[in-house]
């Protein structure tokens, strides 16, 4: 039997308990910070994300509980706000810093799955280190590959532009390493994707058009950037819209949405 009706239950509790407070306390934390890719709005996509996840995932599983639900939405909410402090793959630790701080200064008590929680925060963004299970029947999803899944999923498609455009750009990577870096990149994420969700066929149909979009992108990208000889200065095509995310993003700290 599906778990739908328990499951919508468990999720209401949770964002009830957390999810204005997390969401205001993720909006302070980026108050000084422009990274509109892993600000406070990239962690609400996140938990969009993951719920979907959860309610595919409760069709064919029958052993997600409250804890796990109460967990994710915490493990989600504080997985990139150390990227106020860096932005390399570091930055999970200094997340699970401020999550058990988060904690320890309000007294609040830890939730069930609370050495998970962090454990997950901090190696999500590990990329040689992070192991996916793939989601079975058998048995529980475990936060962190769920976490990692929510995230990746948020790097495809239109939004997956952005994001990679501007993370890469903010790391000092130049325009002719960008597309290929990506590239390789997303490959890898959608491999483990396809991997984990392998269960999840209305997931995977979903996603692997907005990961073809990307693809599609930075091919072209890189196609684009064979014929120019000072990448930088172009305006239009597709190095345009990188050039464009530079610039007005970047240097103009204009948020997408706003252009």
């Amino acid at each position: 039997m599906p778990l739908q009706p328990e499951l919508d239950i468990w999720i209401r509790n949770a964002e009830d308990r957390w999810f204005s407070a997390l969401g205001q306390y993720l909006e302070e934390v980026f108050s000084d910070t422009f990274l509109p890719s892993h600000d406070h709005t990239h962690h609400l996509r996140v938990w969009n994300i993951a719920r979907s996840l959860l309610e595919h995932i409760s069709t064919f599983n029958k052993h997600l509980d409250p804890s796990l639900v109460e967990g994710l939405i915490i493990a989600v909410m504080f997985h990139d706000a150390g990227m106020v402090v860096t932005r390399e793959k570091e930055h999970g630790r200094i997340s699970r810093e401020r999550c058990e701080s988060f904690f320890r200064d309000r007294k609040l008590q830890r939730p069930e799955r609370f050495e998970e929680v962090l454990e997950a925060i901090e190696k999500h963004d590990n990329k040689d280190d992070r192991i996916y299970f793939g989601i079975t029947p058998d048995e529980p999803p475990d936060l962190l590959t769920l976490l990692s899944l929510a995230d990746d999923l948020d790097a495809l498609g239109v939004i997956g532009v952005y994001r990679y455009a501007e993370i890469c750009l903010v790391r000092g990577m130049s325009m002719r390493e960008l597309g290929v870096n990506i590239l390789g990149n997303v490959s890898a994420r959608f491999n483990h994707i396809s991997k984990s969700c392998a269960m999840c066929p209305q997931i995977l149909r979903v996603y692997r058009e907005k990961y073809t979009y990307l693809v599609s992108f930075y091919d072209s990208y890189n196609q684009q950037l064979l014929l120019e000889s000072d990448p930088q200065e172009v305006r239009s095509g597709y190095l345009g819209v990188v050039n464009a995310i530079r610039r007005l993003t970047l240097e103009g700290k204009t948020r997408p949405e706003d252009l």
